[in-house]
């Protein structure tokens, strides 16, 4: 059964929607017959005053042609959140999943505590650490624990990968709600209970979340919206001061058109500078909560020519913690766990190394805001103008990662010793053959 709080966010989405659809045709209302037609066409008697014809036509033209991008891109955005939301599939419930889901919430335990007060003695009562399950992480806390789920299903779509987003001990992070491994930069709603791909933010607006899949949309309709919004504040305000002045009255529909243009023109101006400001970072509503201090944890690939030195009778000793996949089976019985750790299945192993970036540093931060926008809004003008093409960020089709990577990510692998020395030296040497090519070409002719 839906929470309280999420009943009341879900009617919310469902009422905005058509109270913006009458307050656009309220609009055009009030700026085609009482602006336009009855005041500038075709002037009313009461208004005495000879025709613009020219003036209203323009004005009609350029409000509806101004009218339309914020339609069409409303309809776009509206599209993807219902039917392409970014959802993450839910999985099937594991061992564990089903006992955390037999775990009572806290005013039952306290209830049910209160009734075995009275059966037994309190030094039979269990402890409530076990009980407490962090949605977000879905993971035991402590090493060598089992609140792991017991199957490693899913995690192929990461370890198939050179790097992915992981916690400490280099499992990636998991999902106890929907019984599911959370791909990079996922994060849980709470309004939809599902776990959604770079989720920004749940936006009444459209009646759902907005995501990788609809971000794009969604800045392209609050930037058409202000300029819709400015242009029919500007032109009510001049002919309601125009009115004012020869006859000492306002138009009611006027003054409604300004009050409608500046609120939702300053609340569409303030979302267009916060959403381009966070696709300038790369980041998302949620990210950029906690970014000057967030701590982000990477799983990135050993090279197969550094595979020989983690051997324990190496001299080389890492500076990293490293994890191979695919991780063993998870053993039912808690006393076989450190047997069934040492046992790595055969085929083909994939060794990572557990590396952290410093508080504040973004991974994803690709070193310049321009290509941080494409990430988002495209690599062409007509993309960044037309609701038409994705996101480049929701093509998750890459070998390196889900999401493309920057310079943290650089100076993450150079730290930890990672780069094939020949990729670093390889372009200065061809650069220096070349050169020796043409100096030894230039002495032959010379």
């Amino acid at each position: 059964m839906a929470r309280p709080d999420r009943r009341v966010s879900i009617a919310v989405a469902r009422i905005i929607p058509l109270v913006l659809l009458c307050t656009v045709i309220y609009a055009s209302y009030a700026i085609t017959k009482p602006l336009c037609i009855d005041y500038l066409i075709h002037p009313l008697p009461k208004y005495d005053r000879s025709p613009r014809i020219g003036t209203g036509a323009a004005i009609v033209t350029v409000y509806y042609v101004f009218l339309i991008p914020v339609i069409v891109t409303y309809l776009r955005l509206l599209y993807n959140v219902i039917w392409n939301p970014g959802f993450l599939p839910r999985g099937s419930p594991s061992l564990l999943d089903q006992q955390n889901a037999e775990v009572p919430t806290p005013h039952r335990r306290e209830s049910k505590r209160r009734k075995r007060s009275h059966r037994m003695p309190k030094t039979t009562e269990k402890s409530d650490i076990s009980d407490e399950v962090d949605i977000e992480r879905g993971v035991d806390h402590n090493a060598g624990g089992n609140a792991f789920p017991l199957d490693t299903k899913g995690l192929e779509s990461f370890y198939t990968k050179d790097v992915f987003v992981c916690q400490p001990d280099g499992r990636p992070t998991y999902c106890s709600t929907c019984c599911q491994y959370k791909t990079d930069r996922a994060h849980h709603c709470r309004e939809v209970d599902r776990c959604v791909r770079k989720m920004d933010h749940f936006c009444p607006w459209v009646g759902g979340v907005v995501s990788e899949t609809s971000f794009k949309f969604f800045i392209q309709f609050v930037s058409y919206t202000t300029v819709f919004c400015t242009f029919a504040l500007i032109v009510c305000a001049i002919f309601t001061a125009e009115l004012r002045r020869e006859t000492g009255e306002v138009n009611p529909h006027w003054a409604v058109g300004i009050g409608l243009s500046c609120l939702f023109g300053v609340f569409a101006f303030g979302m267009t500078l916060s959403s381009v400001q966070l696709a300038m970072y790369n980041l998302t509503t949620i990210e950029n909560l906690n970014r000057r201090s967030a701590v982000w944890t990477l799983a990135i690939r050993v090279p197969g020519h550094m595979l020989s030195k983690l051997n324990p009778n190496s001299r080389w000793a890492p500076t990293f913690r490293t994890i191979t996949y695919p991780l063993p089976p998870r053993p039912p019985n808690a006393e076989d766990i450190a047997e069934h750790q040492q046992y790595q299945p055969a085929g083909e192993q994939h060794v990572f190394a557990v590396l952290q970036t410093l508080p504040g540093e973004n991974p994803f931060d690709l070193g310049t805001s321009f290509k941080n926008l494409q990430q988002v809004l495209g690599y062409s003008l007509f993309d960044w103008l037309l609701p038409l093409k994705h996101s480049p960020c929701a093509d998750h089709s890459s070998l390196e990662s889900a999401f493309a990577l920057g310079p943290v990510v650089k100076r993450l692998k150079a730290e930890a010793g990672l780069e094939h020395p020949m990729a670093e030296d390889s372009e200065p040497r061809d650069r220096a053959s070349k050169r020796k090519r043409r100096r030894s070409k230039h002495k032959q002719h010379s």
